[in-house]
């Protein structure tokens, strides 16, 4: 937390512009008036300067504080907010709760919730790209056995050098290996497809991006099937020209000429 003092003429424009600058909101505030303007006795020793004194947390903890004002108002009893700050990313955890069960939900689906819900409060804070949420270490436990299977994956990138395109994933999934590749300087992750089809290519940091993509492209792409032999043609009956049979002319009858003279 830091401690910043304005100055102005006025008290209520130096918090407006204090609150604008840093973007802080009316339940963040924490102030102490340091000096009032005064007007003087009869015009004179006039001190036309007001000081206050703003406490400014970091970006983490104004992310816990918002979470805690949050659960109080849900009657969720709890010990603590932990936070964590690390980058641009802050690592928020609740612990000593007696309803972590509500928190989690089934298969993290109110923890995914909740989470989406802060960032999307802090989202437009430059200074903080992301907030992770966990409940008595419920998301570390659950994220540990699921990285196992990518494990000998990861390890495959950092051997060959040769970038690997997971399967779809879900996005609570895909940001889980984000975050674990994060931590792993030699490594490096992309995000391809649209909708239910998103992947994650894992590749060497040493790659560029434009080179990794052209190279899962390749890979991506249906191979080519054989050719399939031509349909044989089928020979079409000719077709008559008239349905209804010609009548045959009748045979002529060869006819004998008698003949005259002597008899036979």
């Amino acid at each position: 937390m830091a401690l910043i003092e304005k100055t102005g003429s006025n008290i209520e424009l130096i918090i407006a512009d204090f609150r604008r600058e840093h973007s802080i909101r009316d339940w963040e505030l924490n102030y102490k008036i340091i000096k009032k303007p005064s007007k003087g006795i009869f015009g004179l020793f006039a001190n036309k300067t007001a000081v206050v004194r703003f406490d400014l947390p970091e970006l983490g903890e104004r992310a816990a504080n918002f979470l805690s004002q949050l659960l109080t108002k849900m009657g969720i009893q709890y010990k603590k907010v932990h936070s964590q700050t690390k980058g641009k990313t802050a690592f928020l955890e609740i612990t000593g709760s007696q309803d972590s069960g509500l928190l989690i939900g089934k298969n993290g689906y109110m923890l995914e919730t909740l989470q989406y819900m802060i960032n999307r409060i802090f989202e437009s804070d430059r200074g903080l790209d992301r907030i992770y949420l966990d409940v008595d270490g419920y998301r570390q436990r659950r994220e540990a056995q699921f990285l196992n299977q990518f494990k000998p994956i990861f390890k495959k990138v950092r051997e060959t050098g040769n970038p690997q395109t997971l399967e779809p994933l879900n996005a609570g999934d895909r940001r889980t290996i984000h975050r674990y590749v994060e931590q792993d300087k030699s490594l490096r992750t992309l995000t391809i497809g649209e909708g239910e089809n998103k992947r994650i290519v894992v590749f060497s940091a040493k790659q560029k991006e434009s080179e990794v993509l052209s190279q899962t492209k390749k890979q991506l792409k249906p191979q080519p099937q054989g050719k399939k032999p031509a349909p044989k043609a089928v020979a079409k009956p000719r077709q008559e020209k008239d349905a209804t049979p010609k009548k045959q002319s009748q045979a002529r009858k060869p006819q004998f000429k008698r003949k005259t003279g002597g008899g036979e």
